[in-house]
């Protein structure tokens, strides 16, 4: 997930990691597994091999097949675990689908904070991440935290004001930066994937949604739908996608395949909706954004390494923020 507001500072290796998957050994000698064929004719009356005593058990006894049905009854303990699995990913999927369109719902009716003019909606994004830095020790990472507030006018001709706390990353220490732009382009674009016209412009339907995301994927991720995963919370995290355009998005992301709902509180602790998914061909990398379902406003976003790799423990979150919305009447001077 890459916007220029606050980013989990991971390493491109996490990025481009991929799962070694295990093989059978020997697997590529195609003769090693391949059952011995060995087919003396049978007596159609009586079922016995022609040639062969019945009812003595010796040198002449047809080969036991207890082996092969072992290994028949391993492959299909296999295949039922893996099936299970399936449904299991499946089960979680139409969970989440349920939880997405129930928010969906209450999104569509609520009213986002409208600052009058002279008034800003403060947009204040808490953010703490991990980092292994080091090269020659993996296992050594570092804590890094920012604060980014951004004042977002009530009156539309005035600029916006963005105040960025750098903690321990900032160039100097303790740095911090005052911002102003028209419409929120800080670094010369727009604060977040698109500006309020771009947004403005989109259909509100999830299905349609869906396909204009796709519609912009040009190869690079490690799947389409996980490319389309992440443009659509790419686009929510900035905190500014209008009600009626949240709805839709979370419509859209309902129809992802491998996306999960749990129960989860951001940085500050606030409770809230997970929705998320996991990518095993980023090394289990699982990266979730933190809804309000009362009122479908994303309060946070989680990062977390799903196996223990590059100096991250099993399940241990990589990267957490809070965001909260309020009105206020001034903003940071220059």
């Amino acid at each position: 997930m890459s916007t220029d507001q606050f980013q989990a500072d991971r390493r491109e290796a996490l990025r481009h990691q991929l799962v070694s998957l295990p093989t059978l050994e020997g697997a590529d000698d195609p003769t090693r597994y391949r059952p011995a064929r060995h087919h003396a004719p049978r007596d159609l009356r009586s079922g016995a091999r022609t040639g062969e005593p019945t009812g003595q058990v010796g040198a002449g006894q047809p080969r036991s097949h207890r082996g092969r049905t072992a290994v028949l009854a391993t492959a299909a303990v296999a295949v039922g675990v893996f099936a299970l699995g399936q449904v299991s990913i499946t089960a979680q999927s139409a969970h989440a689908a349920g939880v997405l369109r129930d928010v969906a719902a209450t999104t569509s009716t609520y009213t986002d904070l409208q600052p009058a003019p002279g008034d800003y909606l403060l947009v204040s994004k808490r953010g703490q991440w991990q980092d292994s830095s080091n090269a020659s020790d993996p296992s050594e990472t570092s804590t890094y935290q920012q604060i980014i507030d951004v004042y977002v006018p009530g009156d539309p001709s005035e600029d916006w004001v963005m105040e960025r706390d750098w903690g321990i990353a900032a160039p100097v220490p303790g740095q911090i930066d005052v911002e102003r732009a028209p419409d929120g382009a800080f670094y010369g674009h727009p604060w977040g994937l698109l500006n309020e016209e771009e947004m403005s412009e989109l259909p509100r339907n999830g299905e349609e949604l869906l396909e204009w995301v796709n519609s912009r994927y040009t190869g690079g991720s490690a799947s389409r739908d996980e490319d389309n995963f992440v443009q659509i919370v790419d686009l929510l995290r900035i905190g500014l996608v209008p009600a009626d355009l949240r709805a839709g998005l979370y419509d859209a992301l309902a129809l992802i395949p491998g996306v999960d709902a749990s129960e989860q509180v951001n940085l500050d602790g606030v409770e809230g909706t997970a929705i998320g998914r996991t990518e095993p061909l980023r090394a289990g990398l699982r990266e979730e954004i933190i809804i309000d379902p009362t009122t479908g406003l994303v309060i946070g976003e989680r990062t977390a390494a799903t196996y223990a790799i590059f100096g991250f423990g099993a399940n241990e979150v990589t990267a957490h923020t809070a965001i909260s919305y309020n009105i206020v009447d001034t903003a940071p001077e220059d």
